[in-house]
Parts: structure tokens; C-alpha cells; sequence
């Protein structure tokens, strides 16, 4: 949707005709791109003749909410607004439905933005102060933007333009212009622009699939996607050929929808696909991925000692192997984790130590040396780097990139790289150790919803990983972009984590509000962690950088809510299998919310989980001592990490 002030006036000109009871006739060409844009937004419609408009239900609804607006002194009267003032865009619905998706809290990242359109104000609440929120004029241009179901018509001018553009994200200034084309593209939602500024620009999820259509068919007539088009291959998916006159099998055909058998070709194919996301607005949720240096140096480790097994079969990547492996490499292999080793020893002193390690690297030789330094007394530097690395583990396995198993030859628990860990080690050695964050990958994954596209920090961080460039997603872009969908999740949280989880409500809080939670110091570290909670599928960071729990995050939340903050994992991995395991050979009591599990069916447990004994009756343990399981049965908190589960992997 778009209305900028020609949209408007022609809006006003329109209600002024029709309180006369005639038509909105025009009689010059030029003036009437305006009202074309308009009907293909559902909001005007043709009258008697092609040159004559009259308002739709939604077009008259918008219409009295401006000049509602205008009476108010919300908003001036379009005929003062500046020639490319944008009323309503997509980033003006993308920045009303975050505020709405977070309690009508614009933020300070929106706010000035929605105020200027006239949709924000600051509210004064008792007990909360003065609050920036958007007001009912917001909700009622979002209620019609959800309604107002636009038309789609591609002509083959138009396809030629589509064929020739990046699909974004991109910087809008680097947009062909092409007289309208940007306009005709946003009045049929296969267009979106970045909150606040429009600065990025990307092909909604239903313009990347028209864009498809029209690089796979033969662009022969003046039209080639239209409504009628749709449902003649819809005619022919239900009846075939026979159901279609002879005139609508040579179109589709000509446009190579069909061949002469009435077989439907790739074209065909990506035309059904934009059928079902105009008619049933089928999206994608956005998801996201996130990997950090330690994690992909320890996929690199797990490589090496499996290659050292060919010849030395005691060697099996265990926990203790790995930490083995990376005491052993020299110090000019690591510099790329001294951030790392940062934020981990930042979180765990409580305070700021990174100039003192910035200075022990500078002066020591190994890591085992470094987490000696920090962690002499009570001699627990071991402890510490095993816990390091085990909550890389745990992460790795949380993103379905590595699996403990039990070794056959040793009966040791070891870890096995799953095919998607082998991608991500691909990338490794092609492009580098790097932190890849959820906020870059979530600047391609967020382009595929119906007006998604990234905050200009997202689009920026990305470009900066190599993600996108020059208007495309990148091969790696696309690699971490197919994890992000298709890689099967468990929960997983550290202590760190933890603490962060149990500061954020359901909605109504924004990212700086939860930085001014912590020590200043601990700024990045909190960023991290909301990363990861992010990928995981346990949050959402909205546009207007408001923090939002999903249905799983909910879950998760109080699942863990009696659990201590001094738990070095609260949630892992192991535990979620023990958990599914228990689910899967027990017995479920609805009525006391609980699964039971009889003595006997223990070792069956066991098995299903795939973990060795010592390792299940260890992690059993721990997880008694959070609460998701009692002496027989998994607990009501248990059930809820189970149910999180199933909704993170829908």
C-alpha cells in the first residue's frame, strides 16, 4: 500500500464526486497513474468506463479517516504535504504493526516517523509515565491495510523491469526508477521498505515469487500475470485441460504456463505460488541463525579428530578431546576469540576485564595459560574453559550442526558433524572463522514475509558479513539463510542467557531498556545473548527494536522460572532429549499435567535418547534439580520445554 499526496488528492476528489453522485472521471492520461496505483489497491474500483473511478468500501474508510485526521490537526491537508511525502508505506504498516505487535509501544526507533503521519502520540500512564504510543488512526489504517485485498497485474513493460531487479535488500538510492514502476510495484505489495527512512529496499515474499514467474515464462502479450490467468491454472489443477476454453489454453500456453499437453512447466509452477501467497497470504515466519567464532572453531576441532582417528582409532571427539585439541594450537591461531574470551570472562567476573585480557594476549602463549591467569584461585581455570566449551557443544547440537552419540568401539559419548554442521565447516574454510549474528542473517530471512524488509542496522551488518551484496543475498547469505528454516532446534539457554530471559516480559520492553538493566560494561554481552535467544526462536527484535517473546519463548520462560540463576545451563540440549525420550515411553496423566514413567522403562529410555548411561543418569540429575522431572514422571515445567519444542520445529 502507498499513498503519497497525488494518492490523497485523488482520494479527496473521488469522495467529493461521489457525495455529487457522479463518477471521478479523468480526461487527461497523465493524471491518471494516481488512480490506476489507487485500484490496484482495492481502493478505488472502475466505473462505467475505463477513465471513471468511484471509491471502494476500503478506499471510503480511508478517505474519512484523513479527513478525520485533518479536523484534528493530526495531519495537514494533502495539498500541503511535499510532492514524495509518503503517508502510508510499507514501512509505515511494517512500523504500526510492530508497535502493535508490542502493546501500541512505537519506541524511540519509530516514533518521530508514525507522530509525523499523525499515527503516534505520548501517552501519560499512572505507574508507567509518559509512554510513546500509536494511537486508533494507526490501528484503523492497519485494520485496512489487512483487508483491503489489492489486485494483481503485471504488464509485460512491467515484467522487463522486474526481470532486470536485484531482489534486494539493496539501498533504495541504487533502485532503477523507471517513471512508476516502484509505485505499481508497491501498490501491489511486491515491494517493501526499511523502517524508518526507506532507506533499504527488498521484493516482498509475493514479489520475489512474481519476479520467479516472470524470469521462467515467455513474456508475448501485453499482459502476462493476471487474476484470470491464476484461476485458469487453478481450473486446470482441479479438472484439466477439458475445463479450460480454447482461447485460455493458448494463452497459457503462449506465456509457456503450459505446454501443448497441458503439462504444467516451471513458469506454471511459480504461478501457483504467487496464487497461493496473494489469495491466502501463506508467509514464512522470520527466522534466524546464529554461530560465533568458538562455535566454528570447535566444528573445525571436531573435523581434525575424527581425521586423527583413521589412524589413531583411540582418538574420538569427546568434551575432553576437544579441549585438548584447542590448548594445543598456538596463540596466533586464536586472535579472532579474543572478543570471544571477552564477553565469557566478562560475564562470569561481572565486570570489565577486557583491557587486562587484551594485555595477557600480548604477553601469554596459550589459552590454558589465559583461563589460569583469570581463573587461578581454587584452581578452577579447567572447569571454566570446560564450561566454555561445553556451552559452545550444547549450541552447536541446540542448531542441529553437531549430535552426541555413543561410539561403538570406545562407548564414549562423542560428537558427530550432521550434514548442516558440514555446510556451515564449508563456509568455514572458505570464507573464514567469523561471528555470523542472527541480526545479518535475519536481513535476508525477514524479505520472504509480506512486507518485510530489514531495519538499515540489519541490512548494514549483513553487507558487512558478506551476507548480501550488490542487491543479492550471497552464496553464504542463502547457505545460513536455508539453516535458519530448515535446521531442527532445541532448546538450549546459559547461565548468562538466563539472567536475560528473566528481565524480559512478554512485550513492551526495547532493546535499550534491557541494556540499562546491566552493567554499562556488559552492553555487548547482553547483545549476544539476545542474538542467540533470537536464533533460537525464543524472541523476536522487531524493526522498531522492540523485544517480543514468541509462543515458544513464553514456554521456555516459565518453564525455567524456578530455576536458579547460578545453573551453568539451565536448559540443554542432552536434557530436551532425555525429556522427549521420557515423553516417548512413558505414559501421559492429562488431569495432573504430568508423563510417568515406570521403574522398568528406564533403560528403554535410555536408549531412545541415544546417550550412553552415564551421561543420561548425569543430566537426569540436573535436570531433578531445575524441576522439568520428579522421581517418575516429567514435571508441568518439563511439558512446557517439550511444547516449545514442537512450536520451534513446526
Amino acid at each position: 500500500m502507498i499513498i503519497r499526496k497525488e494518492h490523497a488528492l485523488a482520494l479527496l476528489n473521488a469522495k467529493a464526486q461521489e457525495q455529487k453522485g457522479l463518477a471521478c472521471q479523468i480526461s487527461v492520461r497523465s493524471e491518471e497513474e494516481p488512480y490506476i496505483e489507487l485500484e490496484l489497491q482495492n481502493l478505488l474500483e472502475q466505473g462505467k468506463s475505463p477513465i471513471e473511478y468511484t471509491l471502494t468500501y476500503w478506499g471510503r474508510n480511508i478517505v474519512y479517516l484523513l479527513e478525520e485526521m485533518i479536523n484534528k490537526n493530526l495531519i495537514n491537508h494533502p495539498s500541503q504535504w511535499d510532492e514524495r511525502f509518503r503517508w502510508i508505506g510499507s514501512e509505515v504498516i511494517a512500523m504500526i504493526e510492530s508497535a502493535i505487535k508490542n502493546g501500541d509501544l512505537t519506541g524511540d526507533e519509530t516514533f518521530d516517523a508514525l507522530k509525523e503521519r499523525g499515527f503516534a502520540t505520548e501517552v501519560h500512564e499512572e505507574k508507567k509515565g509518559w509512554q510513546k504510543k500509536i494511537n486508533e488512526y494507526a490501528k484503523a489504517v492497519y485494520e485496512i491495510y489487512s483487508n483491503a485485498k489489492p489486485r494483481l497485474e503485471i504488464s509485460k513493460e512491467l515484467a522487463n523491469y522486474l526481470i532486470s531487479l536485484p531482489p534486494g535488500p539493496a539501498e533504495t538510492k541504487n533502485l532503477p526508477q523507471h517513471g512508476r514502476f516502484p509505485l505499481l510495484l508497491e501498490s501491489m505489495r511486491l515491494i517493501s521498505f526499511s523502517v524508518p527512512k526507506s532507506d533499504v529496499y527488498t521484493l516482498s515474499g509475493l514479489g520475489q515469487a512474481v519476479q520467479k514467474t516472470v524470469q521462467t515464462m515467455a513474456p508475448s502479450l501485453e499482459t502476462v500475470i493476471n487474476e484470470d490467468y491464476m484461476y485458469s491454472m487453478l481450473k486446470l489443477l482441479d479438472v484439466g485441460l477439458e475445463g479450460l476454453t480454447q482461447e485460455q489454453i493458448e494463452v497459457l500456453a503462449e506465456l509457456a504456463f503450459i505446454d501443448a499437453e497441458g503439462n504444467i512447466l516451471p513458469a506454471g509452477e511459480h504461478l501457483l505460488e504467487v496464487y497461493k501467497l496473494w489469495s491466502e497470504k501463506e508467509y514464512r515466519p522470520v527466522k534466524t541463525f546464529d554461530i560465533e567464532t568458538l562455535d566454528q572453531e570447535i566444528l573445525k576441532g571436531i573435523e581434525a579428530i575424527w581425521e586423527n582417528n583413521k589412524s589413531n582409532p583411540d582418538i574420538v571427539p569427546t568434551a575432553e578431546e576437544i579441549i585438548h585439541f584447542l590448548m594445543e594450537k598456538p596463540l596466533k591461531d586464536y586472535k579472532h576469540l579474543l572478543a570471544f574470551y571477552g564477553r565469557k570472562i566478562n560475564q562470569a567476573m561481572g565486570y570489565q576485564k577486557k583491557e587486562e585480557l587484551k594485555k595477557k594476549w600480548s604477553e601469554l602463549h596459550t589459552i590454558e595459560h589465559l583461563f589460569k591467569h583469570f581463573y587461578e584461585k581454587g584452581n578452577q581455570w579447567y572447569e571454566k574453559l570446560y564450561d566454555t566449551v561445553k556451552e559452545s557443544l550444547y549450541t552447536l547440537e541446540a542448531f542441529n550442526l553437531i549430535s552426541l552419540e555413543v561410539d561403538e568401539r570406545t562407548g564414549k559419548p562423542v560428537y558427530v558433524l550432521t550434514d548442516y554442521g558440514k555446510k556451515v565447516l564449508e563456509d568455514i574454510k572458505e570464507k573464514g572463522v567469523r561471528d555470523i549474528t542472527s541480526t545479518a542473517v535475519k536481513a535476508i530471512t525477514i524479505t520472504k514475509t509480506q512486507f518485510g524488509s530489514p531495519n538499515y542496522h540489519w541490512y548494514e551488518e549483513a553487507l558487512n558479513l558478506h551476507l548480501v551484496g550488490g542487491g543479492y543475498p550471497t552464496k553464504t547469505g542463502l547457505m545460513y539463510e536455508e539453516l535458519a528454516y530448515n535446521i531442527k532446534r532445541l532448546p538450549h539457554l546459559t547461565r548468562f542467557e538466563l539472567m536475560i530471559l528473566h528481565k524480559l516480559p512478554e512485550y513492551g520492553i526495547f532493546l535499550n531498556e534491557i541494556y540499562n538493566q546491566f552493567d554499562e560494561t556488559l552492553k555487548e554481552e547482553v547483545q549476544y545473548g539476545l542474538n542467540k535467544l533470537e536464533a533460537r526462536g525464543l524472541l523476536d527484535i522487531l524493526p522498531n527494536n522492540a523485544i517480543v517473546l514468541t509462543e515458544a519463548g513464553k514456554l521456555i520462560k516459565r518453564a525455567v522460572a524456578g530455576v536458579p540463576e547460578g545453573f551453568a545451563h539451565p536448559i540443554n540440549p542432552i536434557i530436551v532429549r532425555i525429556l522427549m525420550a521420557i515423553k516417548q515411553v512413558g505414559n501421559l496423566y492429562e488431569k495432573e499435567q504430568k508423563v510417568r514413567i515406570l521403574p522398568k522403562n528406564w533403560a528403554e529410555a535410555i536408549k531412545v535418547s541415544g546417550l550412553d548411561s552415564e551421561t543420561f543418569e548425569k543430566e537426569v540429575h540436573l535436570a531433578r534439580l531445575a524441576g522439568y522431572i520428579g522421581k517418575t514422571s516429567i514435571t508441568e515445567a518439563g511439558l512446557d520445554i517439550l511444547k516449545a519444542v514442537e512450536l520451534l520445529n513446526q
